[in-house]
């Protein structure tokens, strides 16, 4: 499965901030790319994307940036590949012979596995995995 630079930039960017969640103070964009290594080129144009989408809210000013719209575990990791992906899980059906092609079948089994399993992780999964991982003890010789 192969997802684009910018679909995983949303995700980066909401992690960020779900990892900020339930604080109401917003995220100003320069930390969300500072943190995430999103490029700041790319960075305001996901976040219009994810405010479009209803993940997130923005606020001006200052003080300003954004803050999610929805509880961490409210949002799933399938709905934010499918909104930016044009077509992450079609397969075209071979139909060449009149028959189904077996590796079709196959492809669009692999497919609705990883379907099940992106709609299964939230973003609350994700954050607890991000938080596991920057606990680990790094040993190097």
């Amino acid at each position: 499965m192969k997802i684009s630079a910018k679909t995983d930039y949303a995700c980066r960017a909401l992690l960020e901030l779900a990892l900020h969640w339930p604080s109401e103070a917003p995220l100003h964009v320069n930390d969300i790319a500072a943190r995430q290594k999103i490029p700041m080129k790319f960075l305001p144009h996901i976040l219009i994307a994810l405010k479009q989408f209803g993940y997130v809210q923005s606020a001006r000013g200052q003080k300003g940036g954004y803050v999610l719209l929805k509880a961490p575990q409210a949002i799933r990791l399938r709905q934010v590949i499918e909104n930016f992906e044009k077509e992450p899980f079609a397969r075209r059906m071979s139909k060449k012979s009149g028959k189904e092609d077996v590796f079709e079948n196959i492809w669009g089994q692999i497919d609705r596995t990883l379907v099940e399993l992106m709609d299964k992780i939230d973003f609350e999964e994700i954050c607890n995995r991000q938080r596991n991982h920057q606990d680990v003890p790094m040993y190097t010789i």
